[in-house]
């Protein structure tokens, strides 16, 4: 049943009793527009079809001033055709009554009056009295009223007529706003198409009035500012439709001048306003205004909450009536608003820049200089509203304003925090030129530093920057110092300061404390340096310390205090807009997703990094290689997990022998070792590689590691996987099998223990054990490609595991393909021969001439080069 349903079927019922010969009354009432006169209007229409008699009547402002003209007027004559020129009102009303009797024995009568609250009180009287006398006839009354009259002169009468008829047992209807679902079906109805994106916005304006739904969809299918697009229609003009600016006008012309001029007034102001507001606008006082404002409360366009706030019914009528001011008054009366709210504090602030940038002209300083204030206020906590009134307010000054350097500074930090680098820095070299006061020129180029850093060019930006300098600009000194012996310097004499200095110093040690292999000194100033307000670092060029913090908890396997610290920081950061903190987030979430195993939430954030790692899972190399490109062209990169991508990418194209040698000089340092796979597969690399001084390097700085730092889980399952791989000990390999609580990490140590145990020539059992935990461990890592590997084992040891499931798939085409025929495909394209894909996938190259052979006739091609070029043509 829909909005109006009920309504109706309450007026056809009594419609269908009327037919039989019972009469009564019908009470409607609604706010204006609410659809009170359609509905009397269809209730007339539906008369004929139950064998009634209809009449109908609508009263209005002039009716009131004569007695019982409603009446006489819907009984299709005049009271001075009726009446004669000796009657008192009294002797007419009986003459009513007589000709309303003379009507019901002939047929059923409807008598339907809208707009009740109209009415004389002799009309009123009329109808409390007829109904009780008629009560036995065939006459349904239908009554309306408009709510919100019940403080004028008759409308508090008519307010009490329906109070009384209620409690005789007439049915009250209330019009209630349409719902947002029948509002669109309404909208959608006119327009042809469901109303979507903005022109849903601008229908759900209406706030479900009927009146003004269909004026506004009327008018702009009228004036053809819709097009429906796929099914929904679509808003391609600005401005409201005039027949809604007309509807709206004629609507106000019932008020009085100085009524209307309080609404144009209210309007401009906002959806919700002070009536003190609203007065002071004017140059009157409350009181002044006060019968004005009672009129439109009255009227329902008004609410009213009880401590001085004032609001629109609807959001569309008020800005109907803004769009009726003359635009230079909206505007004049825009920027007064702005002006004035300001002055009120703290509370109105944000109102009152949106009337500025609204009602601002150029060369406007009073104005500049509140927008400018403005913008400062908020660079820190909403950057992206403070470059919207920062570059509102430079369009409004002219080169050599007073005003412009400072509002270039606000501007250019709320750039950078928006992550608009390229305007940013463009901004900077423009306001440099014009030579701006040492304070000013200072944080500007603190800024650009910044800047530099973040997109990899700050090479040489710490000797650029004043050592002592505000704070802001050491701070972000010391963070393009960070990794060097300068840096560490100044972050121990800076340790203990408050602020932003503070912050990046503790920082700072707390970086350098983790490359030490110090875990605990590293997380405890690292925790203290998370604390600090995200608006307090904004400008400092490095994640934030609470990042940081939350993406090593998640390496050292504290996947629950690592969640909690990023849901907290992520929700701080999304509160001020910050985009360069916001990316971080996204990268910080992908990587403990990772590494707790939830491999598809990591995939979905789309970190290079992460994706990289994913795609040498399910060995697709080439696609590896680009994800970890674009790692390497981000600024601010991991330079450890970039090497340890780069390690795992030549391991699966070359030699252990080439893994060593990118290694090169430098070995492994202490921050790769604390990778949780990263000790037990460098152990094993050089094994391979027959380097035996590197395994034992590697296995005695794991170990150091765990020693260093007891109690730390995956440090004592590194040291076990190492060191078990270089003794061949198998005891440790389980140590290392049972602490790790990474997946990929515990896989690999399964993966070695099972080979351990097979060279050794224990029972085939224990073998298997182990491959089936390496093989579950692999699977829900996300990692086809060591899954193959380990199946090749387990066929070797005679066991088959079932890995495959059945899926209607089309006879021909890439989706004919099953999973090892598309692996296959992919390894073909990239160049790989029969021989070096089997190597990948742990088969024979007989299976994959098979496989190749089923794949040509699917895709219908006859070479690796068609197939090359069908594959990319799907991609």
């Amino acid at each position: 049943m829909n909005d109006r349903d009920r309504e109706s079927s309450v007026l056809t019922g009594a419609l269908t009793t009327l037919s039989g010969g019972t009469g009564g009354v019908v009470l409607v009432e609604g706010a204006p527009g609410a659809g009170r006169t359609r509905l009397l209007a269809d209730t007339v229409a539906a008369a004929a079809d139950h064998g009634v008699v209809a009449c109908a009547a609508r009263a209005d402002e002039l009716t009131q001033w004569t007695p019982l003209a409603p009446l006489a007027d819907a009984l299709g004559a005049t009271v001075w055709a009726l009446g004669r020129p000796d009657d008192t009102p009294m002797r007419l009303s009986a003459r009513l009554l007589g000709e309303i009797e003379d009507r019901a024995r002939r047929a059923p009568q409807l008598i339907a009056l809208d707009d009740v609250h109209w009415t004389d009180p002799m009309t009123l009287a009329a109808l409390q009295s007829f109904a009780a006398h008629l009560r036995d006839a065939p006459v349904l009354w239908v009554l309306a009223r408009r709510d919100g009259t019940e403080h004028g002169r008759t409308g508090a009468a008519a307010a009490r007529l329906f109070d009384r008829l209620a409690e005789g047992g007439a049915p009250r209807l209330r019009l209630e706003p349409l719902s947002a679902t029948a509002a669109a079906e309404l909208a959608g109805q006119v327009l042809g198409a469901p109303p979507a994106g903005a022109l849903a916005e601008l229908v759900a304006e209406a706030g479900g009035n009927p009146a003004l739904l269909a004026a506004l969809a009327g008018g702009l299918r009228e004036d053809e500012a819709v097009r429906v697009r796929d099914g929904r229609a679509e808003l391609i003009a600005d401005r409201l439709p005039a027949r809604l600016t007309d509807a709206v006008r004629e609507r106000l012309s019932g008020f009085s001048a100085d009524t209307v001029g309080v609404l144009e007034v209210a309007a401009v102001l906002g959806h919700a306003f002070q009536a003190a507001d609203a007065a002071e606008l004017l140059g009157r006082t409350a009181a002044d205004i006060a019968r004005a404002v009672r009129e439109v409360v009255c009227s329902g366009v008004l609410t009213d909450s009880g401590d001085g706030e004032l609001s629109f019914c609807s959001k569309l009528f008020r800005r109907s009536i803004s769009e009726t001011i003359p635009a230079s008054v909206r505007t004049a009366l825009h920027r007064q608003a702005g002006l004035l709210l300001l002055s009120r504090g703290v509370e109105a602030r944000a109102s009152a820049v949106d009337h500025l940038l609204d009602g601002a002209l150029p060369g406007d300083t009073q104005a500049v200089r509140a927008l400018a204030v403005a913008a400062e206020r908020v660079v820190d906590t909403e950057p992206a509203t403070a470059a919207t009134i920062a570059e509102k307010a430079l369009a409004l000054t002219t080169p050599g304003d007073a005003e412009v350097p400072e509002l270039a500074l606000t501007l250019a930090a709320a750039l950078h925090r928006c992550g608009r680098y390229d305007e940013a820095a463009g901004l900077i070299s423009t306001t440099l030129v014009q030579a701006p006061e040492p304070a000013v020129a200072e944080r500007l180029r603190t800024i650009a530093a910044a800047i530099r850093m973040l997109t990899g060019q700050g090479t040489a930006t710490a000797a650029e920057l004043d050592p002592d300098g505000v704070a802001e600009t050491r701070a972000v000194r010391l963070a393009a110092l960070n990794g060097t012996k300068a840096g560490l310097s100044l972050a121990e004499a800076a340790s203990e300061e408050d602020g932003v200095v503070g912050a990046v110093a503790r920082q700072v040690l707390a970086d350098e404390a983790w490359s030490r292999g110090e875990i605990a000194e590293s997380l405890r100033l690292n925790r203290l340096a998370a604390q600090c307000p995200v608006p307090l670092v904004a400008g400092v060029p490095l994640p934030h310390p609470a990042l940081v913090l939350a993406e090593r908890l998640a390496q050292l396997g504290e996947f629950g205090e690592a969640e909690v610290a990023l849901a907290d920081i992520a929700t701080r950061i999304e509160q001020t807009g910050h985009v360069p903190f916001g990316e971080a987030v996204r990268v910080t979430r992908a990587r403990i997703s990772l590494w707790a195993g939830r491999i598809d939430e990591a995939a979905r954030e789309g970190a290079p990094v992460v994706l990289g790692e994913l795609a040498l899972r399910r060995g697709e190399l080439g696609e590896a290689e680009q994800h970890i490109a674009d790692y390497r062209e981000l600024p601010g990169h991991d330079p450890v997990a970039l090497l340890w991508l780069e390690l795992q990418l030549t391991s699966a194209r070359l030699e252990p022998a080439d893994v060593i040698a990118l290694l090169g000089d430098s070995r492994p340092t202490q921050p790769l070792l604390l990778h949780p796979a990263a000790a037990g597969w460098l152990v094993r690399t050089a094994l391979a590689a027959d380097d035996t001084a590197l395994a034992g390097l590697v296995a005695s700085e794991a170990e150091d590691l765990a020693e260093r730092n007891p109690g730390c889980a995956p440090l004592a399952a590194a040291a076990a996987h190492s060191a078990g791989l270089l003794r061949r000990k198998a005891g440790k390999l389980r140590e290392a099998v049972a602490a790790h609580g990474h997946g990929w990490a515990r896989a690999s140590a399964a993966e070695d223990l099972a080979g351990l145990l097979a060279r050794e020539g224990r029972p085939s059992d224990e073998v298997v054990r182990e491959l089936d935990t390496a093989l579950a461990a692999y699977q829900a890592a996300g990692a086809p490609r060591d899954v193959a590997r380990v199946r090749s084992r387990l066929r070797a040891a005679g066991v088959r595991r079932r890995h495959w499931t059945y899926a209607e798939r089309p006879v021909s085409g890439w989706g004919s393909l099953t999973d090892t025929e598309r692996d296959v495909a992919e390894l073909v394209a990239q160049g790989l021969t029969n021989r070096q894909v089997a190597a990948r996938m742990f088969v024979s190259p007989h299976t994959v001439h098979a496989h190749l052979g089923r794949i040509f006739r699917k895709l219908e091609v006859n070479s690796r080069v068609e197939l090359t070029g069908l594959r990319f043509q799907v991609a």
